[in-house]
């Protein structure tokens, strides 16, 4: 019997390859903290598996008896579908920033955040801090009011700081960036005209929780390289 390479299935073949490719690079360049949470991680060696599996299939099968044409409609859906994975390998990861902030939420219905079990002593984190916003418990760092703290994030502006105020954010992921969720700090005392929107920073200063925010009087503030991983994790 006369075989014949199906265009439709090379095709398909190819864009497998492609999606495949771009986790395999993932993983191998270490980008998978900008795409997936700590607890998502493993997507990224499962999903270049199951892909890579995928193509080697749709290639055995590749040589059919009739021809199979790639039709117009599905080279259009090809072709969006892969544009995705190219974008991913050909630029460089971009982490959640200013941008973001006003476009996203402080708070998300069911959100889970880690936290310590006492927290008028020790580390005071981020995620401490907004699992006690979210709570509604913000008065319960009250006895810490003026200890000092350091935290890490990148600078926005609102345009009713001072000169020397800015807020500090960062972005905890419980999946992957699109259920982001921000989490912001108030810090005073820094430097006028110091720094400038997505410059990441780490202050360090007395912590005061007043109202619904939590105020950092800054003894220092230095600017610093982005994470490795740029988005906490719950």
């Amino acid at each position: 019997m006369t075989t014949t390479w199906s265009r439709s299935r090379l095709a398909t073949g190819f864009a497998l390859a492609i999606w495949a490719a771009s986790f395999w690079f993932l993983i191998g360049a270490d980008r998978s903290a900008f795409y997936f949470s700590s607890r998502t991680t493993w997507l990224a060696p499962v999903g270049a598996v199951m892909l890579t599996a995928a193509m080697i299939g749709r290639f055995l099968s590749a040589r059919v008896s009739r021809p199979e044409p790639v039709t117009r409609r599905q080279l259009g859906t090809l072709a969006v579908l892969i544009i995705p994975a190219l974008v991913i390998t050909a630029f460089p990861p971009a982490a959640l920033g200013s941008y973001a902030v006003g476009r996203r939420t402080t708070a998300i219905k069911g959100a889970y955040v880690s936290m310590s079990g006492d927290l008028t002593q020790g580390d005071l984190s981020l995620l401490d801090i907004f699992g006690l916003s979210y709570n509604g418990e913000l008065d319960q760092l009250a006895p810490r009011a003026g200890s000092t703290s350091s935290f890490t994030g990148f600078v926005t502006r609102d345009p009713t700081d001072g000169a020397d105020e800015f807020r500090l954010n960062r972005f905890m992921i419980s999946c992957c960036p699109g259920d982001a969720v921000n989490i912001q700090l108030r810090i005073v005392g820094a430097p006028p005209g110091g720094f400038k929107a997505d410059d990441w920073v780490r202050a360090t200063g007395r912590i005061y929780p007043i109202g619904s925010e939590v105020i950092v009087d800054a003894t220092r503030v230095q600017r610093v390289r982005r994470p490795k991983h740029p988005y906490l994790n719950p």
